[in-house]
């Protein structure tokens, strides 16, 4: 127990190195860069849901028809969330057409945080079936999730979070793995059944943030302008969490 409680940590701690180094950059060149950022965040995200977490649902389901409608079901449920926020969460303290990220940071912290759970129980399965299994797979967890990581410290350092709150909220959202890895220890076989579903909503999640969020505030800051900062970073993170995810797999 106390191994798996240690890749847990592991995998939820060690994926934040890349949005720690964000932090270390001055203030001045991170502003000259954030549209940049965003659109590598948007990128991050869109993948992981196509990439990684869509597939890995389909993968492990018998039928993937529950695993699609489990996506459109995460993607549905966070545009009623951001609506609910938009209307209740802020209303009163801005303008009736304040900009609708707003509610972004809020929308992130929890999809992270249920993609950082899932992490834990996945984990805690590949241990349960081989305690070497259970570290390739923290190793890949925390390796993926680098550019995702990334993309959570540009999204909150853009709506004005200070460097410790944007720290210390993505430490413990990522220490959302050991609950996981606690429960998936425990449940063993009985939550595996249903893990493609969870997966499949967490890969709706994070979908809609990167393509009805992030991509329409691209659209915004960037205006007519800056066509290849705002393609080239997002093809980048593409391209690096395939790359990553599948070195993860051949782990």
């Amino acid at each position: 127990m106390v191994t798996l409680l240690f890749y847990s940590l592991v995998g939820g701690l060690f994926s934040l190195a890349g949005g720690v180094l964000l932090l270390l950059l001055k203030v001045s060149v991170r502003q000259a860069i954030t549209t940049s950022l965003l659109s590598f965040a948007a990128g991050a995200f869109i993948a992981t849901s196509f990439a990684d977490l869509l597939p890995e649902a389909v993968e492990q389901a018998s039928d993937s028809h529950p695993v699609f409608l489990a996506a459109m079901a995460g993607l549905v449920a966070f545009f009623i969330l951001e609506r609910l926020l938009m209307r209740y969460g802020f209303h009163g303290t801005h303008h009736e057409h304040a900009d609708h990220t707003e509610s972004l940071p809020i929308l992130v912290i929890v999809g992270d945080t249920l993609h950082n759970f899932l992490d834990g129980v996945v984990i805690a399965l590949a241990f349960v079936a081989n305690p070497a299994l259970g570290l390739t797979t923290t190793l890949a967890v925390a390796a993926h999730e680098l550019p995702q990581e990334i993309g959570d410290f540009t999204i909150l350092l853009n709506q004005g979070w200070s460097r410790r709150r944007v720290l210390l909220v993505n430490v413990f959202q990522s220490l959302a793995t050991v609950p996981g890895a606690l429960i998936g220890y425990a449940s063993g076989t009985a939550l595996a059944g249903h893990l493609p579903l969870f997966l499949a909503a967490a890969s709706g999640i994070f979908l809609y943030l990167g393509a009805s969020d992030l991509i329409p505030e691209l659209h915004h800051r960037a205006g007519h302008k800056h066509v290849f900062r705002v393609v080239a970073p997002l093809l980048l993170s593409i391209v690096l969490v395939v790359v990553l995810v599948r070195l993860s797999h051949g782990a």
